[in-house]
């Protein structure tokens, strides 16, 4: 009987996802958040894949503390200033230079970008290693944001400390850092915004 069981049980246990990998790539276990177990590719730097790439694109953000899109918004409203048929706003030109060297001189990124920057590093058994799927990594990224999640700023950015040159902040420092940061860019995009529909 015990044997019957034993087999029964074996039969039903949940298998792990196995991924059609490529030559090389071997995928392990990084952390469970919420009930959810999350992987990512052992050798991170050894990928030539979709996921590879995004991540190269998410550094740059990193690199800029600026997503892509937020820096378009900086181009038109510069366009805007320029292109303006009655006059060229001197003070506003100047001000979009100082806001970007601003953002360039961030001590840390925005939180949105290393949430995007871990949402590529580590996946679930729902992904694949090597397809990132921007619509699924919104929710993932919304459920790591969630209370009662052990996804918090902290996790994130030591986790990623082998990937991004990062200030060493402790715990209690971060939110504080995090919150200028976010205060400060919010501001800026508040401007650009108005810069952009003069």
């Amino acid at each position: 009987m015990k044997r019957i069981k034993k087999l029964i049980s074996k039969w039903f246990a949940k298998k792990p996802k196995v991924w059609n990998l490529e030559e090389g790539h071997v995928i392990v276990p990084a952390f469970i958040d919420q009930g959810v177990q999350y992987y990512e590719i052992k050798d991170i730097f050894n990928t030539f894949s979709n996921r590879g790439l995004l991540a190269l694109q998410v550094y740059e953000e990193w690199d800029m503390r600026l997503k892509k899109e937020d820096l378009l918004d900086f181009i038109l409203a510069f366009e805007k200033t320029i292109n303006n048929p009655k006059e060229i706003n001197i003070t506003n030109l100047a001000n979009i230079v100082n806001m970007l060297k601003e953002r360039v001189t961030f001590p840390i990124a925005t939180k949105d970008i290393y949430l995007k920057f871990a949402s590529v590093r580590y996946f679930d058994e729902n992904e694949s290693p090597y397809v990132y799927d921007p619509e699924y990594n919104k929710i993932k990224m919304a459920r790591w944001s969630e209370e009662g999640s052990t996804v918090d700023d902290f996790f994130i950015l030591e986790r990623l400390g082998d990937m991004l040159p990062l200030p060493k902040l402790s715990k209690d420092d971060l939110p504080s850092y995090l919150e200028a940061v976010q205060k400060v860019a919010d501001y800026q995009l508040q401007n650009i915004q108005r810069l952009k529909s003069q």
